[in-house]
């Protein structure tokens, strides 16, 4: 089953229900942020929102998801990029990632130099 039809299947049982309380369209950094008034049984999760916005997960940043306590309503943060290069020009990386990252690099060019020499 694709990730889309399991997500459709969650927010189906899930009963979700969404109200747009803001949209701002950010012509300088080419971006739209949206907060969101979110109905539900449980705790939605990023990907729901995304879902619930039928947005590309890959240009979709989901802030903040803000619930009280014994209440069904959330209070949903979201900000929805034009193109993957604008999301790359603002959005930072943690540094654990980042370090992560660096490290997985470091490791292939040390496997690859390995490589080229036992077929020397």
């Amino acid at each position: 089953m694709e990730l889309n039809q399991t997500a459709d299947l969650l927010l189906k049982s899930n009963k979700m229900e969404s109200k747009t309380l803001r949209e701002f369209k950010n012509l300088t950094l080419n971006r739209t942020a949206y907060i969101l008034e979110v109905t539900a049984d449980k705790n939605p999760s990023k990907l729901d929102i995304i879902n619930l916005l039928k947005s590309d997960a890959e240009l979709t940043v989901v802030r903040q998801i803000s619930g009280s306590f014994g209440k069904d309503v959330f209070t949903v943060d979201v900000i929805v990029y034009n193109s993957k290069e604008d999301k790359a020009k603002v959005e930072t990386i943690p540094r654990k990632v980042r370090k992560k990252a660096v490290a997985e690099a470091k490791k292939a060019v040390a496997e690859a130099r390995k490589a080229a020499e036992g077929a020397k």
